[in-house]
């Protein structure tokens, strides 16, 4: 098996993903739909040496040990892509999923986002979420902002992440990129470092556990700009679970944090394009007045109602899937398939115009 033509062949097809797994075939992610490579079945001593061939210094007990727990770590291919990989055991044997990562950062035009994430990342104060499932590109939404950031004015910005995905240079901004397990041991001592080192801006790959989200509202609540990702499914959905990290005792503390900081809640999913591309939906809630009231009142579910009256530019996953389909950007099929209400949607679709939809 030549690991290196077939990485090579996969950023050329614009694949988003490379799957190795014992005894069987690699397998490509290419516009969200996974391809079988012609090859032979893999076996684990292949992938075993290519792992040790990519990890200098580690042992094959060290990586028979490391696989129980799953391995992360970030590889570079100069002039090809970086790629974030996670090696895991499947039935006792070794097992791996690379994902690419672009070395330009494309831009929020060139993503074909929003443009009110330009005023989000350029709002020098706030927290800002961006969520979604894993693959829904939050890492490419968040480094296309910090780019906007880096080439607008001149500031500190730290990024911590796990791994290390995206490669910025420094333009106007100073940017420090530490990476978990290499730079930091965990998130909430980087997030803890990074408040002592001048930041304007802070990133967090993710908000893990209630330590590290603690430290990212006092952050934002003390003047400084914060991104972070969450995994949850829409707005009101990432306001419950970033409270329920906090214990009972301190969560009128939390919520009132929150209530005040939050900048901005971008909720993310990828649709298939009529031409077979992938395109960024979006859910998007910004903070003010009535959103501080609502989440200070615990009133998360009528959230929704307030984001489809569209002001200051948000708007719901229904809203922008049918903005798609009727720029002929986007099936019918596929706006049914991401709806938050398909009801709602199939009205709408069938050009009936009902509240908080149209």
């Amino acid at each position: 098996m030549n690991f290196d033509q077939l990485i090579r062949f996969a950023v050329d097809q614009n694949a988003s993903d490379l799957h190795f797994q014992t005894g069987a075939a690699p397998l490509l992610r290419i516009n969200g739909q996974i391809r079988t490579v012609e090859s032979p079945p893999l076996t684990g001593d292949q992938l075993r040496q290519f792992v040790l061939g990519l990890r200098p210094g580690m042992t094959p007990e060290d990586f028979d040990r490391a696989i129980i727990r799953g391995l992360d770590f970030s590889h570079f291919m100069p002039g090809l892509s970086r790629f974030r990989v996670n090696v895991y055991s499947h039935l006792g044997s070794p097992a791996m999923v690379m994902r690419v990562i672009k070395l330009k950062i494309r831009t929020i035009e060139e993503l074909q986002l929003p443009p009110v994430l330009k005023d989000i990342a350029l709002s020098h104060r706030g927290l800002t979420l961006v969520t979604g499932t894993t693959g829904s590109g939050k890492s490419t939404t968040l480094a296309a902002m910090i780019d906007l950031i880096n080439n607008s004015y001149r500031c500190k910005i730290i990024t911590i992440e796990d791994p290390v995905e995206f490669l910025h240079i420094n333009q106007k901004a100073l940017i420090s990129q530490v990476e978990v397990g290499l730079d930091t041991p965990a998130f909430e001592h980087g997030l803890r470092q990074a408040l002592r080192q001048d930041p304007d801006v802070i990133l967090v790959g993710e908000l893990r556990d209630s330590e590290t989200m603690r430290m990212a509202l006092r952050a934002a609540d003390t003047g400084h700009q914060v991104f972070a990702t969450v995994h949850s499914s829409n707005a009101s959905q990432t306001i419950e679970r970033i409270l329920a990290m906090v214990p009972p005792e301190e969560r009128r503390i939390s919520t009132s944090q929150l209530a005040s900081s939050l900048e901005a809640v971008i909720s993310q999913r990828l649709a298939v394009t009529l031409d077979g591309k992938r395109r960024p939906v979006m859910e998007i809630l910004r903070g003010g007045p009535v959103t501080l009231k609502l989440i200070n009142e615990n009133r998360l579910a009528d959230l929704s109602d307030y984001i489809a009256g569209r002001e200051g530019g948000m708007q719901r996953f229904d809203q922008h899937l049918l903005e798609l389909y009727n720029q002929k950007v986007i099936s019918g099929t596929e706006a049914m398939k991401h709806a938050t209400n398909p009801e709602a949607v199939a009205l709408g679709l069938r050009g009936i115009r009902q509240a908080g939809v149209n």
